[in-house]
């Protein structure tokens, strides 16, 4: 911006403020982009592991309200309910206890201590929800060099374990 000054001469340059506002401008810009680059396949690992503690939650009130068990199985790719029958555990419908994929996959999953602390990572594991009120197992997600832990309060509820 030009001003001038009393004695007549042009001063040019930019005041602090307008600097400020450009900068302050630029920040929410890059923000922006920022936040519409990423991909649903960067969520940490941390957000799945609720979602998949929701899930068992929801496992755990089916299994407390029909009396029944209610088997998880869980892979590399995602997670899925089937229900314990006449015949063996038969799927459970979607509307009643709906499964869910990880936005990319695992590397592997434990039940116990995790890959590492005594438990062993597999590709696939069953995971019984209900069967015991007092079940304190922990089920344990593996990406790279992450690890998120599911566990149980001991009364039939799942949190991400810290």
């Amino acid at each position: 911006m030009t001003r001038t000054s009393a004695i007549g001469v042009r001063e040019t340059g930019f005041t602090l403020i307008e600097l400020l506002v450009v900068l302050v401008l630029m920040g929410i810009m890059l923000g922006m982009v920022t936040l519409s680059v990423r991909s649903p396949k960067s969520r940490p690992l941390a957000e799945e592991s609720e979602r998949l503690a929701a899930a068992m939650n929801l496992a755990a009130d089916e299994a407390r309200l029909t009396g029944h068990p209610v088997l998880l199985l869980l892979d590399r790719q995602g997670w899925r309910f089937l229900e314990s029958g006449p015949q063996g555990p038969q799927p459970v419908p979607d509307d009643e206890l709906p499964g869910g994929q990880f936005a990319s996959a695992l590397d592997g999953v434990a039940l116990g201590e995790g890959a590492g602390k005594g438990g062993e990572s597999v590709a696939r594991l069953r995971y019984w929800v209900g069967q015991e009120a007092m079940d304190n197992g922990s089920v344990y997600l593996l990406r790279g060099n992450e690890q998120a832990r599911v566990v149980s309060d001991g009364l039939g509820n799942y949190q991400v374990g810290r």
